[in-house]
């Protein structure tokens, strides 16, 4: 089971990257993005249990990273976005 969330994990945290640049258009979007990279992180945590080789280590390694820095980006976003509104 940590396996296939192993490998979906990784999968949302690619098309969260994607959401992260269409969400530029709708700003709006950016707080659904941020909610999505939070939930990654915390899976992409479980899916250190189904590490098996060098293969899955890295697909974990890279959500826990991406999810991580899309929180960072996404947050600093919202919270330059607020202060100026």
């Amino acid at each position: 089971m940590a396996r296939i969330i192993n490998f979906w994990s990784f999968i949302c945290a690619l098309l969260c990257v994607m959401f992260f640049f269409i969400a530029f258009n709708h700003p709006a979007l950016f707080n659904i993005n941020f909610c999505l990279a939070m939930i990654l992180f915390f899976v992409g945590i479980i899916g250190f249990f189904g590490i098996n080789n060098w293969a899955s280590a890295l697909r974990s390694i890279l959500t826990v990273v991406i999810s991580a820095g899309l929180i960072l980006v996404t947050g600093f976003i919202i919270f330059i976005g607020n202060l100026f509104s």
